[in-house]
């Protein structure tokens, strides 16, 4: 089981992840993600989708 991750950054540059064995991260979960050598924290919200319908990522998170 897999599920892919967008993380936005406070800058507003944009990250993917997958994420492999654990479940896929409901609204409101709090997941900590390796970046640069270093562990942010970030808040998850619902999938992302394209304007156009197709799934972009299962989920997407905003760095708190």
């Amino acid at each position: 089981m897999e599920h892919d991750l967008r993380l936005v950054r406070k800058d507003g540059s944009v990250r993917y992840f997958r994420i492999y064995d654990r479940p896929r991260p409901k609204d409101g979960d709090i997941v900590t993600l390796p970046i640069d050598g270093r562990l942010i924290k970030a808040s998850v919200r619902g999938p992302v989708e394209e304007p156009d319908g197709d799934l972009l990522a299962d989920g997407e998170a905003l760095e708190i």
